[in-house]
């Protein structure tokens, strides 16, 4: 029997990383092959675009391929859902405007722990790429803090840091044709660049 794929955890599409703003659809407005973003399986391919029965009732299905990463699973997600949450990659120029813009964003370090945890997982699911390169800096400069004090790592932190950048260097990473590793490097090079840093 068809099941759907089911998300327990999904991560809206920020607002500065729509397409445009549109009310769902019934009808696709993606095609066949097209690359997307999905929130939380990252960039993935759609290989069909298909009617499946669940539950007594027909729907039409994204059916994507993600494209990064060891994993083989096939996400089948409702056309009128995937056409708000589905968004295309983004191009250079936006990648080098988010890297720009994250300078001048506060940073959102929070000492209370529990409360950081709580915020730091939040802007994980808003996806708002800004704040993301804010707070995995944040996260860096506080744990090299705490590192030289003797101290260990906060694993809390350095779980989202890790998810952070997961999402954030595999897309950049296949629209600027780089590997996934020297994309720490280009982001921090072109904030070393700005007369605030």
């Amino acid at each position: 029997m068809f099941t759907p794929a089911q998300s327990t955890h999904v991560t809206p599409v920020p607002e500065s990383l729509q397409n445009t703003e549109r009310p769902a659809s019934m009808s696709p407005v993606h095609a066949i092959g097209d690359i997307v973003m999905h929130p939380s399986e990252g960039i993935c391919v759609i290989e069909k675009i298909e009617a499946r029965e669940f539950n007594a009732s027909s729907m039409t299905y994204y059916v994507l391929k993600p494209k990064l990463g060891k994993s083989s699973s096939t996400v089948y997600l409702p056309v009128n859902r995937g056409n708000t949450l589905l968004r295309h990659l983004l191009v250079k120029t936006e990648i080098d405007q988010i890297i720009f813009d994250s300078i001048s964003c506060p940073s959102l370090w929070i000492e209370d722990n529990k409360k950081r945890k709580k915020t730091f997982n939040d802007l994980l699911s808003e996806g708002d790429y800004v704040k993301l390169i804010r707070m995995i800096q944040d996260i860096h400069t506080h744990t090299e803090e705490r590192i030289a004090e003797g101290k260990k790592p906060c694993t809390a932190d350095e779980t989202v840091c890790e998810e952070a950048e997961r999402l954030l260097h595999h897309e950049f990473a296949y629209v600027l044709g780089l590997p996934v590793e020297e994309i720490a490097g280009y982001i921090q090079e072109r904030l070393d660049r700005s007369p605030n840093a």
